[in-house]
């Protein structure tokens, strides 16, 4: 009885060690597909990604061809008298809104949009995008003419050739014009109330026009003049002109 017994026991004990050496099987077998199938759609992945870096590179490689043709094109841009009005009343426009909120007269120092004018320097570590300058009867702004290459569809300029793998750029996005403006009318405002301005560009160069105390104010006052506009009923006026000249 007891021996029928233990060879019940030792035959139920070898079918579960068989089971569980099936069950071991089927999941080491499991697990490796599992595995197979991480690799596979990691390699799937990679793959995808690699395609679209070669895409994007073949796009900022030509990009950066393109933007080359079309800062020629500007020439035609530079001088043209629709050019000139938009800026003039755009930047006329906020000086004499901002003036009034503060309760500055400016009348004593007129502002003249000046040009646009052509930096070599610019995007070789110097990003001037704008200036604004005091002379003994009125203060004048100029931009820099990168700018205009977003008329022509183009919202960054590449300052570097994607071809040897660097994609550094500025932004040249009408919002980021229109921070630009926003900046040489905050110069503009501090000419009006001190005879002189400074900002934290002055502080990088120096150049001797630092003032700590200036520069915070101009800070302030670029932000909330490029409020003013940004926030304004006519922002997508200007835009809409912008882009129809």
């Amino acid at each position: 009885m007891k021996d029928s017994q233990n060879r019940t026991k030792k035959q139920l004990l070898k079918r579960v060690w068989e089971w569980i050496k099936i069950g071991s099987l089927l999941l080491g077998i499991f697990c490796g597909i599992i595995l197979v199938y991480r690799w596979w759609d990691r390699q799937q992945k990679l793959e995808r990604l690699q395609v679209q870096i070669k895409e994007l590179q073949e796009q900022a490689q030509q990009q950066y061809q393109l933007q080359d043709v079309h800062l020629i094109s500007t020439n035609d841009l530079v001088n043209s008298p629709k050019v000139q009005d938009f800026f003039s009343d755009l930047l006329t426009t906020y000086a004499k809104k901002f003036a009034k909120i503060k309760n500055i007269s400016i009348s004593h120092l007129p502002l003249k949009f000046e040009s646009l004018y052509y930096d070599p320097k610019t995007g070789n570590g110097y990003g001037e995008m704008g200036r604004c300058w005091k002379e003994p009867k009125l203060v004048k702004i100029s931009l820099n003419r990168l700018y205009l290459l977003n008329k022509l569809g183009h919202d960054r300029y590449s300052t570097s050739n994607p071809k040897y793998g660097d994609y550094t750029y500025l932004d040249i996005s009408f919002d980021k014009m229109i921070d630009t403006c926003s900046h040489e009318l905050a110069h503009y405002i501090q000419f009006v109330k001190y005879g002189r301005s400074s900002c934290e560009s002055d502080l990088k160069l120096e150049n001797g026009n630092y003032s700590e105390k200036l520069a915070k104010e101009h800070e302030e006052f670029s932000k909330e003049i490029y409020q003013l506009v940004k926030n304004s009923d006519e922002y997508s006026e200007w835009e809409k002109r912008w882009k129809e000249i």
